[in-house]
């Protein structure tokens, strides 16, 4: 059994902690893992192995955080556009196919919580894959308004056959569902014999089908594939169905209502993250960054603190962040795509400060690496080294600056920063000039193919 890991997503939900470019799957919450480092590990113990599926924009960040737990980074698959599930699965499915032959996939969410017994189980239902499309539904604690639904019907073995998807029902259908016992939340776990899918695709998605030759002509032709999930695309129409329950060791941190469960409270029900002073406060979720929170007499609020961003919403009201973030979007604002930390493939950067004519960075480049030989056509840069020792390539000539030492580019130049050391680079860096935004950039050469 191989697990194939979709880690894409627009990070909406969880604004602003999660952004378009910093899904929530690279979060941690309360642990030293992020969900994307969890579900790769755990999986990684349970399957022989490991595919990854994400998008170009998040690729980089994907491979960092797997190096940085100590996994692979063998098999990252980039999709050049994001087309949904069912694209995302065709691909990784051939990808597998070709490299490991017809086998079992499990396919996971990278951004849910899963207990390690929950793979007993999915080495269970290997048992009907090759006859069935196998699907995991968890058994219902409360009438959920957030999750679609499966309902079951005859009992088969160790599961069941699926009767129908339901789509995310209002409250009133949700309770039918809870007192019926006869439905489970889906949870978008799927296990899938590699010949008995494809077979699929090709009676209910045929335009995808079309190009599962190779997974070459997968990528050449992804953009014009449609943009469609694999429950509406495919389970909600394939016969022979077999759900499998399960009861315990799973969370969807999908909402900051769920964060809310998730975490620990305190006897008056709040749960909190970070430097918090709850005075007089109760059932709220108080999510810290770097600076104190205190709050006083507040009830049933949601508050969460980044750098550049806070977010307060009564908790009741706290799943329409999706709606917030896609406004930021459509704005035009910074803070829906990228936090004050941005990760490139080479390291990330932090910025300080930004004002006019100006803007303060802390950059950090990793072992090995180094940024594009590039100039900028408004702004000069002042680089002051600040641990490591930075190979500077300016017009041409090669400097070494190093702890304590600073160079300066002036506009127009050409330079390029290496990192040939065994430890990060930590550069602060200052850019002055007319115009400080990260389009002015002309790159001459890059090892990460963005010329």
């Amino acid at each position: 059994m191989i697990a194939l890991v979709l880690a894409g997503g627009s990070g909406t939900r969880l604004w602003p902690l999660s952004r378009s470019l910093f899904a929530k799957q690279f979060i941690s919450f309360g642990s030293d893992t992020s969900l994307l480092q969890d579900t790769v590990l755990k999986a990684a113990r349970h399957c022989d192995e490991v595919v990854v599926v994400t998008n170009d924009a998040q690729y980089f960040l994907v491979r960092h955080q797997l190096e940085d737990a100590g996994s692979s980074v063998e098999n990252i698959i980039r999709e050049p556009v994001g087309r949904n599930t069912a694209p995302a699965i065709a691909l990784g499915c051939k990808y597998i196919e070709e490299k490991y032959g017809n086998t079992n996939v499990l396919v996971m969410p990278s951004d849910h919580m899963l207990d390690d017994s929950f793979f007993e189980l999915a080495k269970e239902a290997e048992k009907y894959a090759k006859k069935s499309l196998c699907t995991f539904g968890v058994k219902p604690t409360h009438p959920s308004t957030g999750y679609g639904y499966i309902k079951l019907g005859a009992k088969i073995g160790s599961g069941y056959k699926a009767q129908g998807f339901v789509e995310k029902p209002d409250l009133g259908r949700a309770k039918e569902y809870l007192s019926s016992g006869r439905y489970l939340w889906n949870s978008g776990i799927f296990l899938f014999n590699i010949k008995r899918l494809f077979t699929a695709f090709e009676t209910h998605l045929p335009e995808i089908y079309s190009h599962l030759k190779s997974s070459e002509e997968m990528l050449a032709n992804y953009e014009n594939l449609p943009s469609i999930s694999i429950d509406f695309g495919l389970m909600e129409k394939a016969k022979n169905i077999m759900v499998f329950p399960f009861e315990s060791g799973w969370r969807d941190v999908g909402s900051w209502e769920s964060v809310y469960e998730l975490l620990d409270k305190d006897e008056s029900g709040n749960s909190t993250v970070g430097d918090v002073i709850p005075l007089e406060s109760s059932g709220s979720l108080i999510y810290g960054g770097d600076r104190l929170i205190a709050t006083i007499g507040v009830k049933d609020l949601v508050v969460v603190d980044t750098k550049d961003a806070l977010l307060v919403a009564d908790r009741s009201k706290a799943e329409e962040v999706r709606e917030l973030a896609e406004r930021l979007k459509s704005e035009g604002r910074k803070e829906a795509s990228f936090h004050t930390t941005v990760y490139r493939p080479w390291g990330y950067y932090t910025i300080l400060d930004s004002g006019h004519r100006y803007k303060v960075k802390k950059i950090a480049i990793y072992p090995g690496s180094s940024i594009s030989l590039q100039l900028h056509h408004h702004r000069a840069e002042h680089w002051i080294v600040v641990k490591g020792a930075a190979k500077i390539t300016k017009n041409g000539e090669v400097v070494y600056v190093h702890e304590n030492e600073s160079i300066y580019v002036p506009k127009s130049t050409h330079h390029r920063v290496e990192n040939e050391g065994k430890v990060d680079l930590h550069i602060i860096e200052i850019q002055t000039g007319e115009y400080v935004e990260e389009d002015d950039i002309v790159r001459f050469d890059d090892e990460y193919g963005r010329v």
